[in-house]
């Protein structure tokens, strides 16, 4: 533990690790009165026991604590390890009576930690009718970026090379959200184009426990309504898939937009050749989350990445309540590739570190850092990161 803490600390000469932007966090709400069905309930099994398999931290959340993101629960488990979080938003209206991670929740969150918390909007690009008006919501929602899932269902997928798409972005930019997160959410099961190691902790469809308890029959019903609910499909599909042609043809056409894709969206090779755009950022969580459990493909996913993007548009997050982020943190301080692949890359200096754990994204969401890398804040956060309580 001496030599953890030891080395953490010299990055900011003593005073722990510096800026820290947490670019992947989820605010939802999975309790079983917001299950829309069984597939609701089994996907918040599936995700209870990816947590279980691949959060770093001694003691997993109990499914309690994992089924709801409260204020105070963020700020015990996130913001006591960085210092700004951006709340990305999945609403998978059709597995939630009142949205999983949807955007009015997060807008509550963020009114009881203010100036701390990111937000984030969501553009359904199978439903027309709530893209109007984009400007005006990003505007009045304070949205920085907007999120995008195209292919999360057979049924409702849409080409990014739709033309009323590109429109909307142009305007949802115009009004503010200048980014764009495209296949970001939570996954229990990643897409089958994710490469090997983003199977870490994965669950084959209906293999957590507990089980469904609602019978085969049953129909729930909506909150307030008489209508049934009936699912599209009988379960939930993996989220993070991008076609990487389409990405370069919209990111090609939208040179003003920066769009994010997850490090497990696409293989490694294909968001490689993705580099060659300016405007294309990948964000780390589930590579970071893979560096434990499968090491050297991982590592050298990583180290691949940094060379084709540099630093500069790569960045960190944690997939919360999925991980927590303080330990992820401390990895990403403590990280050496492994001996299989000693001198193939250069190690991680404090300049790279910086900028993949929040120099990037504070500049992608125009957050105000501290001038000196290190403040007080910093130093209070430093034994959390150790892995002991912070004095009181």
């Amino acid at each position: 533990m001496e030599g953890v803490e030891a080395e953490v600390d010299r990055c900011c000469g003593g005073a722990g690790v510096p800026f820290v932007v947490d670019a992947q966090v989820h605010g939802w709400d999975g309790r079983p009165h917001n299950q829309a069905g069984p597939a609701g309930e089994q996907f918040v099994a599936d995700l209870h026991h990816r947590h279980r398999m691949v959060d770093p931290s001694p003691r997993p959340l109990s499914a309690d604590v994992f089924g709801l993101v409260t204020p105070d629960a963020l700020g015990a488990h996130v913001l006591s390890a960085v210092d700004r979080a951006v709340l990305v938003p999945a609403t998978f209206d059709d597995l939630f009576v009142l949205g999983f991670a949807a955007p009015t929740w997060h807008a509550e969150l963020a009114e009881e930690h203010p100036g701390r918390l990111v937000l984030v909007g969501e553009l359904d690009p199978a439903d027309r009718a709530r893209a109007r008006g984009i400007g005006a919501q990003v505007a009045r929602g304070g949205f920085r970026a907007l999120t995008v899932l195209p292919a999360r269902r057979p049924e409702t997928a849409v080409s990014l090379r739709t033309p009323w798409l590109r429109r909307t972005l142009i305007r949802a930019e115009q009004g503010g959200a200048r980014v764009v997160h495209l296949g970001v959410a939570p996954t229990a099961r990643p897409p089958l184009s994710a490469p090997d190691w983003a199977h870490a902790g994965v669950v084959q469809g209906g293999d957590a426990a507990p089980r469904p308890r609602w019978p085969s029959w049953a129909e729930p019903v909506r909150a307030g309504s008489a209508l049934p609910v009936r699912a599209r499909t009988a379960g939930p599909l993996p989220a993070g898939s991008v076609d990487v042609a389409e990405v370069r043809e919209l990111a090609a056409a939208l040179p003003r937009v920066r769009f994010v894709l997850g490090a497990a969206s696409a293989p490694t090779a294909a968001l490689l050749r993705l580099a060659r755009l300016p405007n294309v950022y990948v964000l780390l969580t589930d590579l970071l989350i893979a560096l434990r459990r499968n090491p050297v493909p991982a590592a050298e996913a990583l180290g691949e990445l940094l060379a084709a993007y540099g630093p500069d548009r790569l960045m960190f997050g944690s997939g919360y309540p999925l991980v927590r982020p303080a330990r992820l943190i401390r990895d990403l301080m403590t990280f050496r590739y492994p001996d299989a692949l000693r001198g193939r890359f250069p190690e991680l200096d404090d300049d790279v570190r910086e900028a993949l754990l929040g120099g990037t994204a504070a500049r992608l969401y125009d957050l105000a850092a501290p001038q000196a890398p290190c403040t007080e804040m910093h130093r209070a956060r430093s034994p959390v990161l150790a892995g002991r309580a912070p004095r009181r």
